[in-house]
């Protein structure tokens, strides 16, 4: 494999965390994958390849050429059956979100949809143009809506690129939003080079832990 074909080290690292989301989720039941920003469809790919059967995903842009070419390599590897593209901001997230959860099934037999994963690459399209970019306040609007819908032991990832204008404030503001997570609910994970005067990219994982058990159920479910 060419080296610059591989995907990069914080690449590796996200896709890691979203596997361990996705494994420990696989028995939960109908699981919603997000990707927030599909740019050129490697994460979309990434996801829906590694995936339970019953999960389906959603994939988000702006911009039409980024929708086209995710749907491409999506088709590509005959998946696209499993993913629904939208032409819309991430920053819609909060009233996408609630419907695209509803329970599945009848009436008697509903099951709930389970927010698994969600990824976001900030900055622009690679290869795109380079003045349409992700904003601060766009992103963390949806990084709320995320986290309010993010399934215990999900995971979201968020590889911030700061080689543009406004991008070091975006990555310094999701920052100090996801450092103010409760740590009894949350872990939070932060990757960046530390051998570089200027950092031109970093990774933030974002792990719901499970929801711990009360004193009175341990003992009704005999643990000690």
């Amino acid at each position: 494999m060419i080296a610059d074909s591989r995907p990069s080290l914080l690449d590796h690292l996200a896709h890691a965390a979203l596997v361990r989301a996705m494994t420990a989720l696989a028995e939960a039941g109908p699981l919603l994958l997000l990707d927030a920003t599909c740019g050129n469809g490697h994460d979309s790919l990434f996801l829906l390849s590694h995936a339970p059967p019953q999960a389906r995903l959603l994939c988000m842009d702006v911009q039409p050429a980024a929708l086209a070419a995710t749907r491409r390599r999506l088709e590509a590897a005959g998946l696209a059956a499993r993913a629904e593209l939208r032409l819309q901001g991430h920053q819609e997230l909060d009233t996408i979100l609630p419907s695209c959860l509803r329970q599945t099934g009848d009436t008697e037999e509903q099951t709930a949809v389970c927010l698994g994963c969600a990824c976001f690459n900030l900055g622009w399209l690679p290869g795109g143009d380079k003045n349409l970019v992700t904003r601060t306040e766009n992103t963390l609007r949806a990084l709320e809506a995320v986290l309010h819908h993010l399934a215990p032991q999900g995971c979201v990832s968020l590889h911030c690129y700061t080689g543009h204008p406004g991008g070091q404030e975006e990555a310094e503001a999701i920052r100090d939003r996801v450092a103010s997570l409760p740590p009894r609910q949350w872990r939070v994970l932060s990757a960046a080079d530390a051998n570089r005067s200027s950092q031109g990219e970093s990774l933030l994982v974002l792990e719901r832990l499970p929801r711990r058990q009360t004193k009175a159920s341990s003992k009704v479910q005999g643990s000690p």
